[in-house]
């Protein structure tokens, strides 16, 4: 059956609030006359008044007819959009989709999941189905609401940071000018030694020189000025840029969440009205909406950002008194997100009956889920917006080693010893439904999720980087490098960067982290002398990586392609040999898993530039 795309408007508001008593559908059909249907023939799915029941038993006596009183109560008005003259009775589980008879008939011939509306309704107000909808629809607002916040706080940086910069200026501009003053008074001071000696000459040179002075005094002002009108042209330009994107964000997650209100409403009106037809056919289209929506809305999240840029002094004092055209007095650059550096807050502690090797894995902003080696435990925080001292545990078969997210609620385990994979799918409340296991060879370590594929590192001889379908298949090997050298040591972790194009790897024994592309090519490769034992990475949505080292206690913050841009943690902040690292784009918290039993969290914010 033909559907067109759904108003989300209209679709909620074209039933009646009042419960409607069902007619005969021969009559309204044929004689455009309304009268109260008196039985149901279960054979044609028809409603049929008095009269017409009786030519029904007499032309199909075989047929069943029900009553008024044992007839189906819960019955749906609405008229197929193809067939006019046609009500919805049926719905395909199938194909979802709904279906008057001539489309069942014409449609959904072959379709063995057709059902009768009033078989399937029964319960569906209580129904797990209407309670995750509704679930998902105030998650997804509050998604809107924490974009919608984070437009307002990037608004007012954006402000802040003008404003920054622009003090920056005006004050190397009067230290400029004021240095230049100084010089030249103390030229003049020079002068006025000397007019005793040679009174008409120093006069004169007094007169020629201060004049070039004042013509220097103001090509300097002219150039200073055009350098800072320039400065002030470019920070306007990215100024409103940023405010236009910011704007239609703002915008669109408007719109969305009025389309949410207004689905919301629906439900909670045939709820209260008891009209389960209709709270059926409302649930079907939420759900099909919200599917439509939440694209749109984790992409507005992800544009809800802006640019940053610095300003520095250019100019020297030599250049300042020698001025010629061309000289720069100051450098402006633009930075992105991703390189610039964080400042880390400590938040809290979340401390663990255990300690050793552990991987970190954040399903959601309040899911946290610790591989342990020395358990051999999942250990499950399900809402630390709660609480952070309970957890559950589920026993694993071998030693895990790292835990990625495949979905919002499916996990990948890699098991080194068994060689396998174990995908974990949970329910609502976090509860196993589902396990299954994939083999993949001995000594499968890091593993990561990307468009329906599973990245796995293999610390084996030789030492790979695998990309494989979902069902185990090796869809691609990275061992060496164009020249023939292997790529790789001991590659324990790995993970994506944020826009799904390159592989970091983290070399425990080589004591680097390297970029791969997914056509094997070697973008960057990251050493320093201060990263020993390399274990998880993470990155977050800008782009930015956060590598831990496990022996040099720190966590280091890296570019896309690995430029230093700080330690962001050390000792000093109370980092102990940490093995596992994750980061919560929405709370901004970076989660590192330390050997000794301690979850540090800390807060992430973005420095001055």
């Amino acid at each position: 059956m033909a559907q067109s795309r759904i108003d989300f408007s209209a679709s909620f508001t074209q039933n009646s609030n009042e419960v409607q008593e069902m007619f005969c559908e021969h009559c309204d059909k044929h004689d455009k006359q309304y009268v109260p249907a008196e039985g149901f023939c279960e054979e044609c799915f028809e409603y049929l008044c008095g009269t017409c029941v009786k030519f029904h038993k007499r032309l199909l006596a075989s047929h069943t007819i029900k009553n008024k009183d044992n007839m189906p109560k819960d019955f749906c008005l609405e008229k197929c959009s193809v067939h006019q003259n046609e009500f919805f009775k049926f719905y395909c589980q199938a194909c979802k989709k709904f279906a008057c008879t001539e489309c069942k008939t014409q449609d959904h011939a072959n379709c063995s999941m057709v059902g009768h509306l009033p078989t399937l309704v029964p319960g569906i107000e209580n129904s797990r189905e209407i309670k995750e909808l509704t679930e998902n629809l105030d998650e997804l607002m509050k998604d809107l609401e924490n974009t919608v916040e984070q437009v307002n706080i990037n608004m007012k940086e954006v402000a802040s940071q003008e404003t920054q910069i622009l003090d920056k200026v005006m004050k190397k501009k009067k230290e400029i000018l004021s240095a230049f003053e100084n010089h030249q008074k103390e030229m003049i001071q020079g002068f006025e030694k000397k007019i005793e000696e040679t009174l008409k000459r120093l006069k004169q040179e007094k007169i020629e020189k201060t004049e070039k002075l004042r013509e220097h005094q103001k090509k300097l002002e002219t150039l200073v000025n055009d350098e800072e009108n320039e400065i002030k042209r470019k920070i306007e330009i990215i100024k409103k840029n940023d405010q236009k994107v910011l704007k239609t964000i703002a915008e669109k997650a408007s719109k969305v969440r009025t389309n949410l209100n207004t689905i919301s409403t629906e439900l909670a009106h045939h709820q209260k009205t008891d009209q389960r037809c209709h709270l059926f056919v409302a649930m079907k289209r939420g759900q099909e909406i919200i599917e439509q929506l939440k694209p749109d809305a984790d992409k507005q999240s992800y544009n809800n950002s802006i640019h940053y840029y610095k300003v520095e002094c250019a100019a020297s004092e030599q250049n300042i008194q020698n001025i010629q055209d061309g000289d720069k007095f100051f450098i402006f650059q633009e930075i992105r997100k991703s390189e610039v550096q964080r400042t880390a807050s400590y938040y809290t502690d979340i401390k663990v009956t255990f300690d050793s090797w552990s991987s970190l894995c954040l399903l959601s902003e309040k899911c946290l889920l610790i591989s342990n080696c020395e358990s051999r435990k999942l250990v499950i925080f399900k809402d630390m917006s709660v609480s952070t001292s309970s957890y559950d545990t589920i026993d694993l078969p071998s030693i895990p080693w790292a835990v990625a997210k495949v979905d919002n609620n499916k996990v990948a385990i890699t098991f080194p010893d068994f060689g396998i994979i174990r995908l974990i799918t949970f329910s609502k409340y976090m509860t196993v439904t589902k396990t299954e296991d994939i083999k993949v060879g001995q000594l499968c370590c890091g593993v990561a999720y990307s468009n329906n594929k599973l990245i796995v590192s293999f610390t084996d001889n030789p030492t790979t980087v695998k990309i494989l379908n979902m069902s185990g298949k090796v869809l691609k090997t990275f061992d060496k490098d164009q020249h023939g050298k292997y790529l790789f040591v001991d590659p324990h972790n790995l993970t994506i960067s944020a826009d799904n194009t390159i592989i970091y790897v983290s070399d425990a024994n080589n004591n680097c982290v390297s970029a791969i592309t997914f056509d094997g090519k070697v973008k960057a490769i990251y050493k320093d002398d201060k990263l020993d034992r390399p274990y998880q990475l993470t990155v977050d949505r800008s782009g930015a990586v956060f590598v831990c080292g496990r022996l040099s206690e720190n966590i280091h913050q890296l570019s896309p392609d690995l430029t230093k841009v700080k330690i962001l943690l050390d000792k000093e902040q109370g980092i102990v040999s940490p093995t596992g690292v994750a980061y919560c784009q929405n709370k901004k918290r970076l989660y590192v898993f330390q050997s000794n039993g301690y979850i540090k969290v800390y807060e992430l914010t973005l420095e001055n530039v």
